[in-house]
C-alpha cells in the first residue's frame, strides 16, 4: 500500500490493482474564497491523480468541493456514507456523477483486490464521517473532522486493534467563538490552541496507531473579511510538539509525523517527507493572497455588485418555521440579519415565535439573536439550503443581547439550521424506513449522548473535551519502524 497527502483534507490512497482519493478539494478556494490550502499541493501530484474510486466523508465544501470534482470523469464511482439524508446523493447526481454508492455505517466496500474501506458515520446533527482502508497488512484510519469517541471510537478500534496511521483534524472551522462579537472579553474560558492540541493527541494516542498525522486543518484564510482568522489556526508543527510531551507522559510509542502536501509512505519504502516551514504563515498567506489577486478582487466586485434576496430569504425560512413543532419556534429567538450590501445595511427579520418574516429593523427587545452577513453568502445559504457551509468560512458576525453572557442563542441557531437541512425536521422525517435503519446502526451515539448529558447537565461537571479520549498510561512497546 502507498498514501499521498495531497491537500488539506484530501489524501490518495494507492495498492495492487487500484485506489481511492479522499474528500478532493486540490484547486482553488472554497467557502465563498475565504479558505485557500496551506500549503498548497504539487501541481504534479495534482495533475497524476487517477483514482478508481473517489470517498467523500461529508458535505462541507473543503471536502466535497465542486471545481475539484470536475477534474475526474463522470462515470467515477463516487463512495458517500449512507446518512439519514440522501443530500449528498442527490448533489452529486446534479453535477452529472451518477456512480454514486453509499456505505452504510459499519459496511465495506472493496476497493481493490483484498482491500477494503470502511465507513463510520459520527455527530449527532450534521453527519460526518471516518473511513479505514485496510488491506490485511496496512490499516489507515482517516478521521478526518470526525469527532467520534467513546462507543463509537470503540466499534472501530475493536475491528481494528492494530492500526498503522491515525489522521484527525487539530484546529477549529467553527465560527465560535471568533466571530462572536465581543468574544475576547465574554467568552476567554472557551477552547484554546492547548486545548485543540490535547484533543488530537490524546484521540491519536487511544487509537494505539503506530503513527498520528495531523490532518484536514491545513488551510488559511485569503478573503480580506477572513484573513484575520489566521492567527487562530494551529499549525502541525504545534501538534507535533504536544503530542511528543503527551506520548510521553503516558508512555505511549505512537509517534507524530508531520506530511505536508506532497508527503508520502509507501509500505516497501517507508516515509517520503516533504519539508514546509509551518512557522513561517504570514509570508506564505502573503505570496498565497497574491496569487489569487485576480481572483479576489472579482469576488469583490462581485460582492459589492451583489443586494440581498429577501425572496429567497423569506421562502427559506418560512419552509423551515413551517417545518419546526410549535414548542421549538416558541422557543427560539428572534433573529435579526443585518445584510451588509455596499450601498448601506438591510435588515431581514425572522420572528419564530409568531412565524413573521419581514424586512424592517425591529426594536432591540424584539431580537434574541443579530447575525451580520455578505448578501452573497446568506443568497447562497438560502437558495442552495446550505446554511451548514456558512460556519466553517467564517463570513459571518453574531451579535448577542445586551444582558446575555453565554452562547445558547448562537449554539441552537446553528444546530437548528444543521438539524432541517439534514432532514431532521419536519420531526415526522425521523420515523422514515431510511432514517430508522441508519440511526439504528449509530446507537452508540446515542447511548454516549445520554451519558454527556447525565455528567454536564444533570450533575453539572464540567465539559473537557480531551477527556472524551482517556489515554491509560501503558509501556512502551513497538519500535517505530516505517
Amino acid at each position: 500500500m502507498r498514501f499521498s497527502i495531497v491537500s488539506h483534507a484530501c489524501m490518495y490512497v494507492e495498492g495492487e490493482g487500484g485506489s481511492v482519493l479522499f474528500d478532493p478539494w486540490m484547486i482553488g478556494t472554497c467557502y465563498w474564497r475565504s479558505w485557500a490550502n496551506f500549503p498548497e499541493p504539487p501541481r504534479e501530484l495534482v495533475d497524476s491523480l487517477n483514482p478508481t474510486a473517489i470517498y467523500i466523508t461529508h458535505l462541507h465544501w473543503d471536502h466535497f468541493h465542486g471545481p475539484s470534482l470536475k477534474r475526474f470523469d463522470s462515470n467515477i464511482r463516487i463512495y458517500v456514507p449512507k446518512t439519514p439524508t440522501r443530500r449528498m446523493v442527490e448533489d452529486l447526481h446534479q453535477m452529472g456523477y451518477p456512480n454514486v454508492v453509499e456505505i452504510p455505517h459499519g459496511d465495506s466496500v472493496e476497493v481493490w483486490p483484498g482491500a477494503r474501506l470502511h465507513s463510520y458515520q459520527f455527530g449527532p446533527v450534521f453527519a460526518d464521517s471516518a473511513a479505514v482502508v485496510t488491506d490485511g497488512e496496512t490499516t489507515l484510519l482517516n478521521l478526518n473532522d470526525a469527532k467520534t469517541f467513546g462507543l463509537s471510537l470503540g466499534q472501530i478500534l475493536k475491528k481494528f486493534p492494530d492500526i498503522d496511521f491515525v489522521f484527525r483534524s487539530h484546529s477549529s472551522a467553527t465560527p465560535i467563538p471568533a466571530c462572536v462579537e465581543g468574544h475576547e472579553q465574554h467568552f476567554t474560558d472557551l477552547r484554546t490552541t492547548k486545548d485543540y492540541i490535547d484533543e488530537f493527541s490524546n484521540c491519536c494516542l487511544l487509537t494505539g496507531a503506530r503513527y498520528a498525522i495531523p490532518f484536514a486543518s491545513n488551510h488559511c484564510f485569503v478573503h480580506k473579511d477572513t484573513v484575520r482568522f489566521n492567527d487562530r489556526s494551529v499549525n502541525p508543527a504545534m501538534v507535533a510538539e504536544g503530542f511528543a510531551d503527551r506520548a510521553a507522559q503516558v508512555g505511549a510509542d505512537t509517534e507524530c509525523v508531520i506530511m505536508a502536501p506532497g508527503s508520502s509512505w509507501d509500505s516497501r519504502t517507508g516515509f517520503d517527507i516533504r519539508p514546509f516551514d509551518y512557522g513561517d504563515k504570514d509570508r506564505y498567506v502573503a505570496e498565497i493572497r497574491q496569487k489569487y489577486e485576480r481572483t479576489l478582487v472579482k469576488q469583490y466586485e462581485r460582492e459589492d455588485r451583489t443586494r440581498g434576496n429577501f425572496k429567497a430569504f423569506e421562502i427559506y425560512f418560512s419552509r423551515l418555521m413551517k417545518a419546526m413543532p410549535g414548542v421549538l419556534r416558541k422557543r427560539t429567538p428572534a433573529t435579526l440579519f443585518e445584510v451588509t450590501e455596499k450601498r448601506g445595511t438591510r435588515y431581514f427579520f425572522a420572528d419564530f415565535a409568531h412565524q413573521r418574516i419581514e424586512e424592517r429593523q425591529p426594536a432591540p427587545e424584539e431580537i434574541g439573536l443579530t447575525i451580520t452577513i455578505h448578501p452573497l453568502v446568506l443568497n447562497d445559504c438560502c437558495k442552495k439550503k446550505m446554511f451548514s457551509a456558512w460556519s466553517p468560512g467564517k463570513r459571518l458576525k453574531f451579535t448577542l443581547p445586551d444582558g446575555v453572557d453565554h452562547l445558547g442563542p448562537v449554539n441552537n441557531f446553528l444546530t437548528l439550521v444543521d438539524f432541517y437541512e439534514n432532514d431532521g425536521l419536519p420531526l415526522s422525517r425521523n420515523l422514515s424506513p431510511r432514517q430508522v435503519g441508519v440511526r439504528m446502526r449509530r446507537w452508540r451515539e446515542g447511548a454516549e449522548a445520554v451519558r454527556l448529558f447525565a455528567n454536564h447537565k444533570l450533575l453539572r461537571r464540567k465539559m473537557v473535551i480531551a477527556d472524551l479520549y482517556r489515554v491509560p498510561p501503558r509501556p512502551v512497546s513497538r519500535s517505530a519502524e516505517a
